[in-house]
């Protein structure tokens, strides 16, 4: 009877053991993956603020979370088009070179197919581009594209849904050709934009290292220490792309979504900021907000960075239409601005000279308003 009633809860033991396995290695997972968020997010920040002098150095900070999410987006649509097209394209190749042998094409097919296999990842990696330029940098700088693109889709889907691609191989690959390489050519010429250009050009060196990673594999034998080896490449790869992308696309990237694009605006200050001071400069501050903190407020004037305490904050106003999170700053800066309820005016409004501001680390303005070189 013992063993009976052993042999009857074993079963339901393994499979709560099972449980607990899977949610332990659930969270661990968990934990590597927001780790990498985490770390894609304090390089790509860091990268950017570069630029301007400033470092960001806080250990629980959502920021860095926010900009490691930004990049992994990034990747995501590189590897929805452009990487899933590296990936499988000699497989495609060899798909349409064995359907074009079934169906008895010319001779020439073979070299059809393999100049198609290229425009193909062309197409792809101009498609990824685009899709990522049109939400992240908050403008279409390719409406042309995907006008074209359009087009393609349409045909594409004619010949789809009427099976006329595998009754009529040859001729499906040529016009298919034909299409995508149009797309690609209004991709270049009617878009608008160096942002475009430079996700593009990131996009090529990414499925450069692919290749590379897939060439090794399929040149020589599959070990454990070549898959390690590669592993870490790629670790190091990942991170230097967090870097790279930081350091040229973030910084342009809409705020809408997380990115760090400046935002133009007017700052105000109280009073007794300006007492003492021994540079020309007048309240109101204009520029370009970069990065803000707790604390501080860092805005840039020409090529300077200028250090605001928020305490010295007693109004600001944004220009024109970009708004792009916007309302987050301000919430922010209302505490403060609400500590300075003795002061009710805004100064006079006299721009600061950008002459004034040649030093190559950030200018710090405390309340005494005194600069740090």
């Amino acid at each position: 009877m013992e063993s009976d009633k052993s042999e009857e809860t074993n079963p339901q033991n393994n499979q709560a053991l099972l449980g607990m396995l899977q949610a332990d290695s659930l969270g661990k997972v968990s934990a590597v993956f927001f780790g990498v968020i985490y770390l894609c997010g304090f390089l790509t920040l860091n990268s950017h603020l570069y630029k301007y002098g400033v470092v960001a150095l806080g250990v629980a900070s959502t920021e860095y979370l926010v900009a490691g999410a930004v990049f992994v987006l990034y990747l995501t649509v590189y590897g929805i088009f452009a990487g899933r097209s590296i990936i499988l394209s000699k497989h495609w190749l060899g798909q349409h070179i064995n359907h074009l042998r079934e169906r008895n094409a010319p001779s020439i097919s073979p070299l059809i197919a393999f100049v198609h296999m290229f425009i193909e990842l062309a197409f792809f990696h101009c498609l990824s581009a685009a899709l990522f330029s049109t939400f992240a940098f908050g403008q279409i700088e390719n409406l042309g594209f995907y006008a074209v693109l359009s087009l393609v889709f349409i045909v594409s889907y004619g010949m789809d849904i009427s099976n006329w691609d595998v009754r009529h191989p040859f001729a499906h690959l040529i016009i298919d050709g034909l299409l995508k390489l149009i797309a690609v050519f209004s991709f270049f010429y009617l878009s608008s934009g160096s942002n475009l250009y430079i996700v593009l050009t990131v996009f090529f060196g990414y499925s450069m290292y692919i290749n590379l990673v897939l060439d090794s594999f399929e040149r020589y034998s599959l070990t454990k220490d070549r898959i390690v080896f590669n592993m870490g490449n790629t670790a190091i790869f990942i991170l230097l792309s967090a870097v790279t992308f930081g350091s040229s696309v973030y910084g342009n990237v809409s705020k809408k979504i997380g990115g760090g694009k400046p935002l133009e605006m007017t700052i105000g200050l109280n009073k007794n900021s300006l007492e003492g001071h021994v540079g020309e400069i007048e309240s109101p501050i204009v520029g370009e907000v970069v990065y803000s903190t707790q604390d501080n407020v860092y805005i840039q004037i020409d090529k300077d960075t200028l250090i605001i305490p928020r305490s010295s904050v007693k109004w600001l106003s944004l220009h024109g239409k970009n708004n792009d999170g916007i309302s987050e700053f301000l919430k922010m800066m209302k505490s403060d601005r609400e500590e300075s309820e003795d002061q009710k005016e805004p100064n006079k409004s006299i721009q600061p000279t950008p002459k004034d501001f040649k030093g190559s680390k950030p200018l710090v303005f405390d309340v005494n308003v005194r600069f740090a070189f």
